[in-house]
């Protein structure tokens, strides 16, 4: 234990004392009575002091805390620690879920060691965005707590990976950009321009989304991390959508999809076809949006894409083809994607489309249909927004039609 009593090594005393009294619940009067007044307890977690090694020992074994420092598990475990945080960035979660199921199985030790800050946010990064909200919000607590006993690099990832969680789960985009911004106080690389870039997007700020995604762009080269340029790419192209540049958003979309397919990722490729389908669409170019439709290029409406039988319907709508009913409807099934029903509940009953007007003369089935997807993809409910306001306009409602248009 006489690593850890000296000043040097003060902050990961005090880290451990803090963090396993949090993790079992324990208030400070109840971990220090009988060992040292509360006040004393507090700046020892606090690393204003270093107690004895009897006050040491004495606050481990309350804690039941069998210290680590072992060089052999310190320089292994960091090894796995740092492998986990690499897979994750440079491969997403294709095998970082594996890493991370070896580095729980040795849980209490990381706890027990030096190592209590990096592992728990290796956790925050793996339950980043996950459903598992408790686990999450327990772990980000935890943190929360030795926060001035960090170093600059744990701080940078701790307030990375709780801004990313913020945008992708609260859709609190002010407050994941301010936490962004803390995190870029202390490093940065192309993951924090990235989401820097997704924020300023879902702001409606798309100079500076452009920005942002551009500099990730430059890291992610110099990181040589292939699949974050493919996911950069892909945001460029569509930060230029939103600003309703169809025809630069392409050229990026494509840039993506050659690189993706070098790279064998059929789920990119996929996306990346779908979106510039969309984009060929939204260009006026019906014929190839709506063009050899495969099942296995179908893909799924995310936030990113809208699937390419979507694309089809509208094209062919605006072609006033009625024809395409029977040709599209056995792509969408509702089993597939619960987001397919209004389309197959549209094409099973078509009476409300006229093809001659190119609208859905059906109001409620139109709003319906914008309120489903708002939320869930901006393209497809900016496009639903315009045939509302068509579907006014060719009532002449003309009132209705300019409040909708006016309409943020």
């Amino acid at each position: 234990m006489k690593k850890i009593i000296n000043r040097t090594n003060g902050k990961i005393l005090g880290s451990i004392i803090k963090m396993n009294r949090h993790h079992q619940n324990m208030s400070q009067k109840a971990l220090s009575d009988g060992i040292c007044v509360s006040s004393y307890l507090s700046r020892i977690e606090n690393a204003e002091i270093i107690p004895s090694e009897q006050v040491i020992s004495e606050l481990f074994e309350a804690l039941a805390i069998h210290y680590n420092d072992s060089e052999d598990f310190l320089r292994q475990g960091q090894q796995l620690l740092t492998h986990f945080l690499e897979e994750l960035m440079f491969n997403e979660f294709s095998n970082s879920k594996q890493i991370f199921e070896e580095i729980e199985k040795q849980s209490e030790a990381y706890r027990h060691s030096p190592l209590i800050i990096d592992y728990y946010i290796v956790c925050l990064a793996f339950y980043c965005t996950n459903k598992d909200r408790h686990v999450f919000e327990a772990t980000r607590s935890l943190l929360e707590s030795v926060e001035s006993l960090m170093s600059a690099d744990q701080r940078f990832k701790y307030y990375l990976y709780y801004g990313i969680d913020h945008a992708k789960v609260y859709r609190d985009y002010n407050g994941a950009y301010e936490l962004l911004v803390k995190a870029h106080q202390f490093d940065t690389n192309g993951h924090l321009f990235y989401w820097l870039g997704y924020v300023h997007l879902e702001l409606g700020s798309y100079i500076k989304a452009f920005e942002m995604f551009t500099r990730a762009l430059e890291l992610y080269v110099s990181e040589a991390n292939l699949l974050s340029i493919i996911g950069t790419y892909e945001m460029l192209g569509l930060t230029h959508f939103r600003a309703n540049n169809y025809e630069d958003g392409i050229s990026y979309l494509k840039k993506g999809l050659k690189l993706s397919q070098k790279l064998q990722s059929s789920q990119y490729e996929i996306a990346f076809k779908s979106n510039i389908k969309w984009g060929m669409f939204k260009l006026g170019d019906f014929d190839f949006a709506s063009s050899n439709i495969t099942v296995a290029e179908i893909g799924v409406l995310n936030e990113f894409t809208i699937p390419v039988i979507m694309t089809s319907f509208f094209a062919n709508l605006e072609m006033e083809n009625s024809m395409s009913v029977s040709e599209l409807l056995p792509f969408f099934k509702k089993e597939d994607s619960p987001h397919y029903e209004p389309f197959v509940d549209l094409l099973e009953h078509p009476e409300p489309i006229l093809w001659s007007e190119k609208i859905i003369e059906n109001e409620l089935i139109l709003k319906m249909m914008f309120d489903r997807y708002e939320k869930l993809n901006y393209e497809l409910a900016k496009h639903l927004k315009s045939m509302l306001i068509r579907l006014y306009k060719n009532k002449r409602r003309y009132k209705e039609a300019l409040e909708l248009t006016n309409m943020p």
